[in-house]
């Protein structure tokens, strides 16, 4: 994390909740079957003390990528120049998260239910933290 963030003050949890509520989409990085970097955006759902939550689909890349291999790294940029742009990194290991919090997260970013309106195409959906 950037030390302009930790001199204002801010911890790990307000970093996170930045993410979630002022960039939202970030770009996460991950390695594919053969360790090479590949690259997608995603929403950051939710964020606790222990980290950030993300959707995926199971029948996605992106879920066969962090299945494989639970490392990533995602950035958020936030700004309108090079100037005014503050940008956050993190790294780490991550877990696929249980149906009950799967359910929280929609709940919470109620827009997934336009883009996954029936039960059955939601129970294609596969909830991680980092």
């Amino acid at each position: 994390m950037q030390n302009n963030f930790k001199e204002a003050g801010m911890d790990a949890l307000q970093i996170f909740r930045f993410l979630r509520d002022d960039i939202h989409t970030v770009v996460m990085a991950t390695a594919d079957g053969e360790g090479n970097p590949v690259t997608c955006a995603v929403d950051i759902m939710d964020a606790d003390e222990g980290g950030l939550y993300f959707l995926t689909a199971r029948g996605k890349s992106l879920y066969s990528r962090l299945k494989a291999r639970p490392q990533l790294s995602l950035t958020g940029i936030k700004g309108s120049s090079t100037l005014t742009s503050v940008a956050i990194t993190v790294s780490g290991l991550c877990r696929e998260a249980g149906e009950e919090e799967l359910r929280t997260l929609l709940d919470k970013n109620r827009y997934m239910y336009e883009i996954y309106p029936t039960e059955a195409s939601r129970a294609a959906l596969a909830a991680f933290k980092i």
